[in-house]
C-alpha cells in the first residue's frame, strides 16, 4: 500500500486493519459540551466502527461528548476500505459547521470513502484517506478567522464553509450605535410584538441578518471571512456548500473552490470558463445529523437496494407558499392528477403512493375548498425503503435553490422525477439561479425523467419507460452509473490538490463619508412611512415587504412563519458592505 503526497501532513505507515468497513479513529477525548451544540455538531464527526484486532470491534460514538464553550475537538479519521488500498492520501480539513456543510459533508464522508460507498459501491478501493479535521462551532469562527490571520491554516487544507451564514452582521443590530445616533429608536430596530399586542420594541428582538444578503448583488462586500480565505497565500480547497452560491461571483485565486449544490452548475461552468480551478458536488443528504441517523441512512439505503420494487411512483413532501412548484403540483394534482396516476399506476400493476402535507400555500390557491391535500394510495407512509421500492420518485423544487432529492432517490436506486430546469412554475423555483439541473441533465440525460410541466407527469412517464417492465428495468440499471460517476469526479476533486498560480488579493475599505452615506440610506429605510392600510404601531419598514415566492428560502418569507424568529429584513439597504471592493490577480513570476 502506497501513501499518497496531497496534504498537509506528512504520510506515515498506517497499519491496514482487517475489517471491511471504513474506520473513523478518535485520537483524542474529546471534552463535554452543552447539549444545544453538541447537537449542531454531531454529523461532522459521526462514528463509524473500528476493528483494532481480528476479533475484537471498537465503536467510537460521538453522542454528546464534543468539547466545551463551543469549540469542537481535533479528531482523526481514517478511511481505508481494504487491504489492497493503492493509495492512503493524508488530508487535513477545517469544518465551519452549519446545516448545509453537513449535507455536504456527508455526502463527502460516507459516499465516497465510507458506509453508503460500500453499500451502493460507489468506493473507489484503490483509494484511501487519512483526515486530521479540525471543527469549529459557530460560536467559534473567530478562532478560524484567527487562524488564518496568523498562517496556521496548512497549504491544501479543505475548508468547509457556507457562505450564507459568514455574513458580517452589519445589518441594523450590528450598526445599532449608529442608528440611533442618526435619531432610529430602538422600537424601530426592533420586532416588538412576538409577545404582546404593542410593537413598542420593549420586548423586541434584534433583527436576524442571514437574510438580508440574498438581495446584494456582491456577496463578497459582505463577507469578510470569505475574502479573507481567498486572500490567504497558500493554496486552499475551499468547499462552498450554500443556497448563496450561484449568487457568489468570485475571482479567480489559486485556490480550488468546490461548488456543493445544484443551484451552483451553471455557476461552476463560469467560473471554470474564466480560468478557475473548481469542482461541483451534489447538495448531500438532508437530515442525517447524528450518527444514529447516519447509521439509519445506512441501513435503508441497504434494504433498499436489496427490496422488490413494487411502487411505480413514490413522494412525500411539504407543500407551502414559497415552494412554488410544489403548489403548482398540487393543483394539478388535486384537479384530477391523482386520477390519473392512479390509472397509470394500475396500468402497470404496481402501486401508487404520494402524500403530502405543511400546506401553507394549497390553502391560499384555493381558500375556498374544503381539501387542498393530495393523497393517494399511503399504505406505508413511514416506510423506510419506500423510495427503494419505488421505480420513480418525485423530486420537485423545494423553497431553497439546492435539493437533496435527486441526490437521495438516486443513492436509494430509484429515478428521481425532476422539475425541467424549474420551469413548471415559470421559473420561480429557481429562485435566481440559472438551470438548476444542468449537471443533471449532463449526467443523467437517459436515465432521470424530466418534466416541463406537472399536468405532464403521467404521459412523461409513459415516454421515459413506465409502462415497458424491461426499458423501465434497464433505466433503474442505469442509476448505478450515474452514482458512481458522480461520486468519481467529487472523489478526484477532493484528493487533486489545487493547480492554479499564486495569485494576491486586495481589498478596498470603505471611506468614512461612504459608510456615513450608507448608514443614511440604512436611516431613510428604517424610518421611511407606513405604508396605506399598515396596522398601526407597525414598523413601517417590515410592514411595507411584499411577499414573493421567488424570493429565496422559507424562513426568510411569509412573517406569520418567521415572526417567532425575530423580523427579517428583506432589502439589500439593511445590509451594509463592510468593504468598498475586492479583487485578485495572479502573480507575475518574471519580475
Amino acid at each position: 500500500m502506497a501513501d499518497a503526497t496531497y496534504g498537509a501532513s506528512t504520510p506515515t505507515e498506517t497499519e491496514v486493519v482487517d475489517d471491511e468497513r471504513t474506520t473513523l479513529i478518535q485520537k483524542r477525548r474529546p471534552r463535554r459540551l452543552r447539549r444545544s451544540v453538541a447537537a449542531a455538531a454531531a454529523l461532522i464527526l459521526c462514528g463509524t466502527a473500528v476493528k483494532v484486532k481480528r476479533g475484537s470491534i471498537r465503536e467510537y460514538r460521538l453522542g454528546s461528548d464534543v468539547g466545551e464553550l463551543g469549540e469542537y475537538p481535533t479528531a482523526t479519521w481514517e478511511a481505508v476500505n481494504n487491504d489492497s488500498v493503492e493509495k492512503v492520501y493524508d488530508l487535513e480539513e477545517h469544518i465551519l459547521v452549519t446545516t448545509e456543510v453537513n449535507n455536504a459533508y456527508v455526502f463527502y464522508k460516507e459516499l465516497l470513502f465510507g458506509r453508503l460507498g460500500r453499500a451502493t459501491g460507489t468506493l473507489d478501493p484503490s483509494k484511501g484517506v487519512r483526515v486530521k479535521s479540525h471543527a469549529y462551532a459557530t460560536s467559534a469562527w473567530n478562532t478560524f478567522q484567527s487562524n488564518l490571520d496568523d498562517k496556521l491554516v496548512k497549504a491544501n487544507s479543505i475548508v468547509w464553509v457556507s457562505v450564507v451564514n459568514t455574513m458580517d452582521t452589519l445589518v441594523a443590530g450590528g450598526m445599532q450605535k449608529e442608528l440611533n445616533a442618526m435619531g432610529v429608536a430602538d422600537e424601530v430596530i426592533y420586532w416588538g410584538c412576538n409577545s404582546g399586542e404593542t410593537c413598542d420594541g420593549s420586548d423586541g428582538e434584534l433583527l436576524v441578518g442571514e437574510c438580508v444578503y440574498t438581495y446584494g448583488d456582491d456577496v463578497l462586500l459582505h463577507n469578510t471571512l470569505l475574502r479573507t480565505l481567498l486572500s490567504y497565500e497558500l493554496p486552499l480547497t475551499i468547499v462552498l456548500a450554500s443556497d448563496l452560491d450561484c449568487k457568489t461571483r468570485l475571482p479567480v485565486t489559486h485556490h480550488k473552490i468546490i461548488y456543493a449544490g445544484d443551484s451552483s452548475q451553471a455557476q461552476f461552468d463560469e467560473y471554470v470558463s474564466r480560468g478557475g480551478d473548481a469542482a461541483w458536488f451534489p447538495f448531500g443528504y438532508e437530515g442525517v445529523v447524528t450518527d444514529d441517523e447516519v447509521d439509519e441512512l445506512v441501513e435503508n439505503v441497504e434494504a433498499s437496494l436489496k427490496a422488490e420494487k413494487d411502487t411505480l411512483l413514490s413522494y412525500s413532501g411539504s407543500v407551502i407558499y414559497r415552494k412554488p412548484s410544489r403548489v403548482r403540483l398540487g393543483e394539478w394534482a388535486i384537479s384530477g392528477g391523482i386520477e390519473e396516476m392512479e390509472q397509470l399506476a394500475a396500468r402497470s400493476g404496481l402501486k401508487l403512493d404520494v402524500e403530502s402535507y405543511g400546506m401553507y400555500g394549497m390553502d391560499i390557491v384555493h381558500p375556498e375548498g374544503p381539501e387542498v391535500e393530495w393523497t393517494a394510495g399511503v399504505s406505508d407512509p413511514d416506510s423506510d425503503t419506500l423510495q427503494g421500492r419505488s421505480y420513480y420518485v418525485l423530486a420537485p423544487a423545494g423553497d431553497v435553490w439546492t435539493s437533496g432529492r435527486m441526490l437521495e432517490a438516486l443513492t436509494f436506486g430509484a429515478i428521481p422525477v425532476v422539475d425541467q430546469t424549474y420551469k413548471t412554475d415559470g421559473g420561480l423555483s429557481a429562485k435566481g439561479c440559472e438551470d438548476p439541473a444542468l449537471h443533471w441533465h449532463e449526467v443523467a440525460a437517459d436515465t432521470f425523467v424530466f418534466v416541463d410541466d406537472w399536468p405532464k407527469l403521467p404521459e412523461t412517464l409513459v415516454a421515459n419507460d413506465a409502462l415497458d417492465v424491461e426499458k423501465r428495468a434497464a433505466r433503474v440499471a442505469r442509476l448505478h452509473g450515474v452514482l458512481r460517476r458522480v461520486a468519481d469526479d467529487a472523489r478526484d476533486a477532493i484528493l487533486t490538490p489545487p493547480k492554479n498560480a499564486k495569485t494576491v488579493c486586495e481589498t478596498v475599505p470603505l471611506f468614512d463619508d461612504e459608510l456615513q452615506q450608507l448608514v443614511q440610506q440604512a436611516y431613510d429605510y428604517y424610518t421611511q412611512p407606513a405604508p396605506e392600510g399598515a396596522p398601526f404601531g407597525g414598523m413601517p419598514w417590515f410592514d411595507a415587504f411584499v411577499e414573493n415566492p421567488s424570493l429565496p428560502t422559507n424562513t426568510c418569507g411569509a412573517k406569520d412563519l418567521s415572526a417567532s424568529n425575530g423580523a427579517k429584513c428583506f432589502d439589500e439597504a439593511c445590509a451594509l458592505p463592510s468593504a468598498a471592493s475586492f479583487d485578485c490577480k495572479a502573480v507575475d513570476t518574471t519580475v
